[in-house]
């Protein structure tokens, strides 16, 4: 008669259930932060950010918004994923902002900066260059900013990195069925 011993399920089930935890917090911060290089956030279907005021689509910038994104809270029945910068919220869901005056004295600095960057030909006419055109269309952008009135509403639009996502879930089950599948060869390779 041969020894059969049998595994101790709950153990394997409680062990399963803390990896799991891990993967998916893990796998949040990865497929969240994966939405600034794809430039858009993937529910049930990849959604492009708009451009923001001076088109751009991009978030990224520094860097610093796609590294603020971190694991909270990691439990066997909760996951906490956050951003935690001051505009992360704006971003994310869109809104307006109210002009302040320190906002309009960025606007006047940020303009006499790409003004001053425009070059003339030896008559004095600004240049058709290409790039004087496009640090032109900068200036004129910031000035008209810089012209608002204190109190006036900015739209910033919904540039989604964070939230639910079908996709992700199927990800988390790919992932978890393929884990489980492992555990028990494992466990029966071992015998």
């Amino acid at each position: 008669m041969s020894d059969i011993t049998i595994p101790d399920f709950s153990k394997i089930a409680s062990k399963a259930k803390k990896d799991a935890a891990r993967i998916a917090a893990i796998e949040s911060v990865k497929f969240f932060k994966d939405s600034f290089r794809k430039r858009g956030f993937t529910d049930t279907s990849f959604v492009e950010w708009k451009g923001n005021l001076m088109g751009s689509k991009t978030l990224y910038g520094h860097g610093v918004l796609m590294g603020s994104i971190r694991k909270v809270t990691e439990t066997d029945s909760k996951i906490v994923v956050e951003s935690n910068t001051r505009y992360s919220k704006i971003n994310n869901e869109g809104g307006h902002i109210t002009v302040t005056p320190q906002m309009k004295k960025f606007f006047w600095a940020k303009y006499y900066e790409f003004a001053g960057n425009i070059k003339k030909t030896k008559k004095g006419s600004i240049s058709r260059a290409k790039r004087n055109l496009k640090t032109n269309a900068k200036a004129e952008f910031f000035k008209n900013m810089a012209l608002m009135k204190v109190g006036a509403k900015i739209q910033i639009p919904q540039r989604q990195f964070m939230g639910e996502s079908v996709t992700m879930m199927r990800v988390f089950e790919t992932l978890w069925k393929g884990k489980v599948e492992l555990r028990f060869k494992q466990h029966l390779n071992s015998k």
